[in-house]
């Protein structure tokens, strides 16, 4: 719907990808990756970070949940192995349960394997040709934005991410594809057509000066308001009402009156 796109554009060139950054600075998931590498140091904390990206899909559980349990897990624990530890950490989380062996052996392809902090697409592709799988793919396009966070918690200063790396397509994703009126593919349907759903978001995030990935945080934390009825963390009233254009008040939210 190219109304919609230029609407939630709109809305998005106001916060600016300069707003965009400063909503990472509140993202649970962020707080949970700095929490890991101040425990662990950047080469080790970054390792375990990737890797739980990596594993972080048929969650058992919400996602800041999820990653609030991986850092209170390495947070209590030393790491002398991070192949064994990280194995260790996925059989015992219980957001993790769902296909615990599939998620095993795929950690297993990973865990020796060290992110270049200083280059995110480099790290995309030699992991999508480590676990011989689509660069495009969710897990993949998230280790990146894991490991731009570990960057900003390492460095002490946020980097803004290309433009060509696309938008990880996930329930939350889907679902506010959907919400926002940006496209006419029910969510379950979006889930199975992901590089549709990320065409679309690349025309927005083109449209508003924020490339996808930081785009994918604003989404992130206006799903918590708009499917859930919970603050959103800072994202502007105006961005979480176009992204609730077509279903505000559900579970218990409602966009309208925030």
């Amino acid at each position: 719907m190219p109304s919609r796109a230029s609407d939630i554009a709109a809305a998005l060139r106001r916060l600016g990808v300069e707003g965009a950054l400063a909503l990472e600075r509140a993202d649970p998931q962020r707080e949970a990756v700095c929490c890991v590498i101040r425990r662990h140091g950047s080469d080790v904390g970054t390792r375990l970070a990737v890797l739980n990206a990596l594993v972080s899909y048929m969650l058992a559980g919400r996602g800041e949940e999820h990653w609030h349990y991986f850092c209170l897990y390495f947070l209590r624990r030393e790491v002398s192995d991070v192949c064994r530890d990280f194995v260790e950490y996925i059989t015992s989380s219980p957001y993790l349960k769902i296909g615990a062996g599939a998620r095993v052996r795929r950690a297993l392809k990973a865990c020796n394997y060290r992110p270049d902090l200083e280059s995110p697409l480099k790290t995309l592709w030699e992991l999508s040709a480590l676990l011989e799988a689509d660069p495009r793919q969710k897990t993949l396009l998230f280790a990146v934005k894991v490991l731009n966070y570990a960057y900003a918690c390492v460095k002490g200063v946020e980097r803004v991410l290309p433009f060509e790396i696309p938008i990880p397509v996930d329930f939350r994703v889907a679902w506010m594809s959907w919400c926002s009126g940006l496209l006419d593919l029910p969510p379950r349907e979006a889930l199975r057509r992901r590089e549709t759903v990320q065409a679309a978001w690349d025309l927005v995030a083109r449209m508003s000066g924020i490339p996808p990935l930081h785009l994918d945080t604003v989404l992130w934390l206006a799903a918590r308001a708009v499917l859930y009825g919970e603050d959103p963390l800072g994202v502007p009233r105006k961005v979480v009402r176009e992204l609730a254009w077509r279903c505000p008040g559900r579970e218990g939210g409602d966009a309208r009156n925030l």
